[in-house]
């Protein structure tokens, strides 16, 4: 029964990032920043954006990690980023579907080990 919760679990949390990320991204402003490094978080590299917001000048981090040598981006770039005013830890890059893709796999990968385990106690 813990599996069968479990998997179930990991479903939500799929469901739970793809509302999460369309909520944010429609209720964020969409900003053109400017690309200034990477910043290196125990061993992770995120790409760090500049930008303007009502007047107040800001530096945040992008929410997903990157390679800076396979980023689609340089350096001093003008890229379109996604802000939310309540949650200043993170920008999200406009048109990335990073966190999507995420809460699918969860969703197929949570889904097929919960039939898979509902299958061998013989619900299914």
């Amino acid at each position: 029964m813990f599996f069968v919760i479990f998997y179930g679990l990991i479903v939500f949390v799929g469901f739970y990032l793809i509302i999460k990320c369309t909520i944010h991204r429609k209720k964020g402003a969409h900003i053109d920043a400017t690309l200034t490094g990477f910043q290196d978080e125990r061993g992770t590299q995120y790409p760090v954006f500049k930008f303007n917001y009502e007047g107040e000048e800001l530096i945040l981090p992008g929410g997903v990690p990157a390679n800076p040598s396979k980023f689609k981006y340089q350096e001093g770039d003008t890229v379109r980023i996604v802000f939310n005013p309540s949650n200043r830890k993170f920008v999200d890059i406009e048109g990335s579907a990073t966190e999507y893709i995420y809460g699918i796999a969860a969703i197929v990968l949570g889904g097929f080990l919960l039939y898979y385990q509902l299958h061998k106690m013989g619900i299914f």
